[in-house]
């Protein structure tokens, strides 16, 4: 397989709020009665389904021309409008669909002779988040487009095209679409999206990613990796099932155990994100990599903050992010359930209701949900009324 490689601005306009968590760690600090409420007044709903109308209203009102940017001064933004669009067709209403027609022609006119789909940057995150929107869609006008994208997809993953050997760290993640940083965020949205985008369950790209999925997980008995610190000190994989962001880093810091041990410290998102990956990339069921994810999230089960996130610096920091967190816990539950995993026999079987309703108090009177703390763009009502849309979906799925 031939790899396209370059290294990428990763600082620019849209980093999809999913370089998520990088940021400070430290010793957990006393709780703080902080609440990323909505700036506006909260709305009043009756029903997931009525939240979910009135959020899709609010993004179709909130596009200049059907698309959708960070900074308008800077025209649309490939991934926004991507995830946007992804985001209002989840809501099923025929304005929705005429709505998403002129933004997903404009998508497909974006992709490249590589099948990437993205204008400067980040190519993995955009072309992702453009195949989520295509596929929602389910115009097969989008088919060619959506094939070229999943070959992207696969061929952005590091492997032996890189020169890469299965002991390395790396191999088998997918980073943004340049060189570095392969870690849990992207990894998982790229499966995700090349699975959305029908590539076949017996692919060689899944059996790769699970490599470097269980490497991002505290269970030592399948993971192999252990790293050396610029202090010098030594972290080795924990066994309480969690995910991490990637091999050697945890953004929620390094705990030290009771017999003296260092390992990089679990947390909510990379657990759902290390689920969720595990069974679309078809591990089974009863594997007890996914055992113990799921004993983690039954342990840590909590929507107030992303948990792990506490011990970091600020009390605050346990908000960023949020909304992702949101997303990604439903998508990882959602298939889980598809899994035939028996949530209710671990406390979780009323998980859809309990997000619904949380989500259903946070949003704002005009219909849209931001986040108070202003990281990774979730000051953005685009950026959270899309991961809440999204979110409001998987839990009306069961209903």
């Amino acid at each position: 397989m031939s790899h396209r490689r370059g290294i990428e601005n990763r600082c620019g306009a849209f980093l999809f709020a999913l370089v998520l968590l990088v940021g400070g760690c430290g010793d957990k600090q006393g709780e703080a009665s902080l609440v990323p409420a909505p700036a506006l007044a909260k709305a009043e709903v009756a029903t997931p389904a009525e939240a979910a109308a009135r959020g899709a209203a609010w993004l179709r009102g909130a596009a200049e021309k059907g698309l959708f940017a960070f900074d308008p001064s800077k025209g649309p933004d490939v991934g926004m409008t991507a995830l946007a669009l992804a985001a209002v067709q989840s809501v099923a209403a025929p304005e929705n669909r005429a709505f998403a027609a002129p933004g997903l022609a404009w998508l497909r006119t974006m992709q490249k002779p590589d099948g990437a789909i993205y204008e400067k940057q980040l190519a993995v995150y955009c072309t992702a988040a453009a195949l989520l929107a295509f596929t929602a869609s389910g115009d097969v006008a989008y088919a060619d487009a959506i094939v070229k994208g999943r070959e992207y997809l696969r061929m952005a993953q590091s492997d032996e095209g890189e020169g890469l050997s299965q002991s390395s760290e790396d191999y088998g993640g997918i980073g943004y679409g340049g060189a570095g940083d392969i870690n849990m965020s992207t990894t998982q949205l790229a499966v995700d999206a090349a699975k959305a985008a029908g590539l076949p369950k017996d692919d060689a790209y899944y059996k790769k990613a699970l490599v470097f999925l269980q490497r991002s997980q505290n269970r030592s008995e399948s993971n192999d990796q252990s790293h050396t610190l610029k202090d010098g000190s030594t972290v080795v994989p924990g066994n309480d099932g969690g995910g991490i962001y990637r091999p050697g880093d945890s953004k929620a810091g390094v705990q030290v155990l009771p017999d003296g041990r260092r390992i990089f410290r679990s947390y909510g998102s990379m657990t759902y994100a290390l689920l969720k990956s595990y069974l679309l990339c078809e591990m089974d069921a009863k594997d007890p990599r996914i055992t113990a994810a799921l004993q983690w999230i039954a342990k840590n089960w909590q929507l107030e903050w992303n948990p792990g996130m506490e011990y970091r610096e600020k009390p605050e920091q346990k908000y960023e992010g949020l909304f992702y967190y949101y997303l990604t816990l439903a998508r990882a539950l959602g298939a889980a359930e598809k899994a035939k995993l028996d949530l209710a026999a671990v406390g979780l079987g009323q998980w859809r209701k309990e997000l619904a309703a949380k989500l259903m108090k946070m949003q704002a009177s005009d219909g849209s949900w931001t986040n108070a703390q202003d990281r990774w763009w979730e000051g953005s009502p685009v950026l959270c009324t899309s991961y809440a849309l999204m979110a409001l979906a998987e839990c009306r799925a069961g209903s």
